[in-house]
């Protein structure tokens, strides 16, 4: 599996897709080399946020598909016109730096 995000063109008042057109599009623009096994799309404000399932040896090979298969959806899609892909922020957790959660223990 690997995860996706978009955001709305900047130049444009935000807008939401629909995510069933967005999970269409997916599939239209995966090829059988992708191996793609399922698309989930939700959608809010300004931004698409897509998980893909597929076939893939490992992370790396899932998200360098993944990846191909959006850029291939984003330069055909209409509706997709101007969106681009933004990285995800990293989750750091609900531990205080330098803390081990798994051998300090746990707050609660």
């Amino acid at each position: 599996m690997t995860l996706v995000f978009l955001s709305a063109p900047p130049d444009r008042p935000v807008r939401r897709v629909d995510r069933h057109l967005v999970t269409d599009v997916i599939w239209a623009a995966a090829v059988p080399a992708d191996r793609l096994e399922h698309v989930y799309a939700g959608s809010a404000e300004g931004r698409l946020d897509i998980a893909l399932f597929l076939l893939a040896a490992g992370a790396e090979e899932a998200a360098s598909a993944g990846g191909r298969i959006v850029r291939r959806a984003l330069a055909v899609a209409p509706a997709l016109a101007g969106w681009r892909r933004i990285d995800p922020v990293p989750f750091e957790g609900i531990h205080r730096e330098g803390e081990n959660p798994v051998t300090d223990g746990h707050p609660w």
